[in-house]
């Protein structure tokens, strides 16, 4: 009996352990308890929840009881739909502790448990910094695009009334013949186009803050480039009494591939700030070059002044824009303190820097080193005594075309700029109509045809791309094909692109020059509207007897046989030195333009042989070519109409010709 006892109370001790071992490996809070014990450790105390599959509430804390108190008398959160959504979204707002937290979820997968849990992170702190640095950001970007606006309108609104300026001052010019008067007339165009570049620094600086600046490289020749600007400053720093010099090397390449505008723009900021600054001695321009691997250089440019030099302490202000160093001292010094930071902006662009170096009272060299591509690494030479003739200021207007049969419409409801583009064009004998605003533009649109329409944009009522949309909509209309050019002072970044998108066929910014206005007509005018022409009869009577001197002086140097030198002559403007010029250039292209056209004709490209024969066609003609610039004109008209034929029978025959111009050119030249 005894041992039977000890036997029963050995078999129940053996059953309890074991039960208690199976309860205790299979107790699902001791397992999630030590699944989630590691997350805890992590991420810190905060609301934790665990569940089954089914939504069986395994484990949660205190901290997941202040958020849901519901949570102690439950077995299941199926029926809490804001608990089931713990497990699916990603933050969770709680309006009674008013807390955000961040959600985070992981399966359980142990071996008697299956389930899932979530543990929440308190960001409310990061979430209201988070909330504060978007409202900021929305604010700046609400304030930048309010500058924008307001560059936009200050462009618009300046523009307009330069463009008036500077426009009503080009016809007194063209008109004046007191000397007086014109000197007067030469003062407003020189103080307008000083207050253009104010607006124009803006805008470039405009541009570059919202990334839209844009470097296009073309083919360029660098000594155009060095030409346009050294005339600019050399009568800046004579008004001052400065001495100038430019310095060139002799043997840098003269054809380029780079940004010819914005290359001319940093040289131009930086030579016009040595002028500002400078008082007495002189600023000099120095540009040197070294090669930069196949087919490139280097340009070294510096400009060095005796100006009044910048403190050590201020050169790290030297390119905060709108910032100008000694603002006392220097408070008569025009300008809107951009020049330098958008020179800085531009060189970067291009993959270059602005080195400066100054010292205070003695003087300032400003230096940048930009590649560039090469061309024709025919050297520059002597530039300034070719191109000495370029200089635009002491020439006499002259209209370049006649069109007495075509007829145009301005848009604008500003009566002065109507009144500047019929003044511009009054000796074009062009028919021109005027609309003050987009209603009566509709209605004279509706009756009568216009070979091209000048639309202003910012109009009251209907402004210009309404009336634009308006006249195309107009389908039996006689302008739905009228090319219709913008007209306008808007002339912030990505205005062009706005108006092409919007249909317009191209852009003019104001304020209008003469010449730029010509030249779109020219562009867009069919070409049997309009006869380009050299001169008007009243000036070829007045330099008829100037111009047959000059000729009869080169006639005397050398006997001619195939160049016309009187056309010649007229082509430079009685100016000997243009002629030589003009004789030089053409010898120093043969090279590239004859082996264009060789090229083309070889490959049976006759559409690009073309091109190239009426390039020679007006180049020859410049020179007194007259033989060989009539082959060319014929040459053109047969590859325009197809007729191939002609092009082959006489191609040996121009050549020659062309041969024969080069060698007359060759020998004249060796004699001076």
């Amino acid at each position: 009996m005894i041992f039977l006892v000890i036997i029963l109370a050995v078999v129940a001790g053996v059953l309890a352990f074991l039960l208690f071992k199976e309860k205790s490996s299979s107790d699902p809070q001791k397992s999630v308890k030590t699944v989630t014990k590691g997350i805890l450790d992590r991420g810190g105390v905060g609301p934790v929840l665990a569940v089954t599959n089914d939504n069986e509430v395994l484990f949660y804390n205190k901290e997941f009881v202040q958020l849901f108190p519901e949570i102690i008398n439950s077995t299941s959160i199926s029926t809490y739909p804001e608990m089931v959504r713990l497990f699916t979204d990603e933050e969770y707002v709680s309006e009674v502790l008013s807390k955000i937290y961040e959600v985070r979820q992981e399966t359980i997968e142990e071996e008697n448990v299956q389930g899932k849990f979530v543990w929440l992170v308190d960001i409310t702190g990061h979430y209201k910094t988070n909330k504060k640095l978007t409202e900021l950001k929305e604010m700046a970007d609400a304030a930048n695009k309010a500058k924008s606006n307001f560059l936009a309108n200050m462009s618009h609104e300046i523009r307009t009334p330069i463009n008036t300026v500077l426009g009503m001052d080009e016809i007194i010019l063209r008109e004046a013949t007191d000397v007086q008067i014109k000197s007067y007339a030469e003062n407003i165009r020189d103080a307008g186009t000083t207050l253009l570049s104010l607006v124009n620094d803006l805008l470039d600086f405009s541009k570059i803050e919202c990334g839209k600046m844009e470097i296009l490289p073309v083919e360029y020749e660098i000594a155009n480039v060095l030409t346009e600007v050294i005339n600019m400053i050399e009568i800046k720093a004579a008004n001052k009494k400065l001495e100038f010099k430019a310095i060139v090397a002799e043997d840098m390449p003269y054809l380029l591939f780079g940004d010819e505008i914005r290359l001319k723009q940093v040289i131009t900021n930086l030579l016009t700030n040595a002028v500002k600054y400078t008082e007495e001695g002189s600023v000099i321009l120095k540009v040197d070059w070294k090669e930069a691997g196949d087919s490139s250089v280097s340009l070294i440019v510096s400009v060095i002044d005796t100006g009044i030099g910048i403190k050590e302490e201020d050169l790290s202000r030297l390119f905060v824009s709108f910032e100008r160093i000694e603002e006392r001292r220097n408070r008569n010094i025009e300008g809107t303190g951009l020049g330098i930071s958008i020179t800085k902006e531009l060189l970067e662009l291009m993959n270059s820097s602005l080195n400066v170096r100054s010292e205070y009272g003695v003087g300032s060299t400003f230096s940048f080193t930009l590649k560039q591509g090469i061309r024709d690494r025919k050297p520059v030479g002597k530039f300034r005594e070719k191109y000495a003739y370029s200089n635009e200021k002491s020439k006499k207007y002259r209209t370049t075309f006649v069109a007495p049969n075509a007829k145009i419409l301005v848009v604008d409801d500003n009566s002065m700029n109507l009144s500047v583009v019929e003044g511009l064009l009054k000796n074009t004998t062009i028919q021109v109509d005027c609309a003050n605003s987009g209603a009566a533009a509709l209605e004279l649109c509706n009756d009568l045809k216009y070979d091209i329409i000048f639309m202003d944009h910012m109009m009251p009522y209907m402004d210009g791309i309404e009336t634009l949309k308006n006249i195309k909509a107009a389908t039996d209309g006689p302008n739905i094909d009228t090319p219709v050019i913008v007209l306008t002072a808007n002339a912030v970044s990505g205005a062009k692109e706005m108006y092409l998108q919007e249909g317009f066929v191209d852009y003019m910014s104001k304020p209008i020059q003469g010449k730029r206005l010509e030249e779109k007509i020219v562009e867009f005018l069919p070409e049997d509207k309009y006869v380009m022409i050299e001169y008007d009869d009243m000036e070829k009577k007045l330099y008829q007897n100037l111009w047959k001197a000059v000729a009869d002086d080169i006639l005397s140097e050398y006997q001619f046989k195939i160049l016309d030198i009187p056309m010649a002559v007229e082509s430079a403007e009685g100016d000997k030195d243009c002629v030589i010029f003009l004789f030089e250039s053409f010898r120093d292209n043969v090279d590239k333009n004859k082996t264009d056209i060789v090229s083309a004709y070889e490959k049976e490209d006759y559409s690009n042989y073309t091109i190239f024969v009426h390039a020679l066609k007006s180049t020859s003609k410049m020179i007194g070519a007259q033989n060989l610039s009539e082959m060319a004109r014929k040459m053109e008209e047969s590859g325009k109409a197809g007729e191939f034929d002609y092009i082959r029978e006489n191609y040996e025959a121009m050549i020659n010709e062309y041969d024969a111009v080069v060698t007359e050119i060759n020998d004249y030249l060796s004699t001076r």
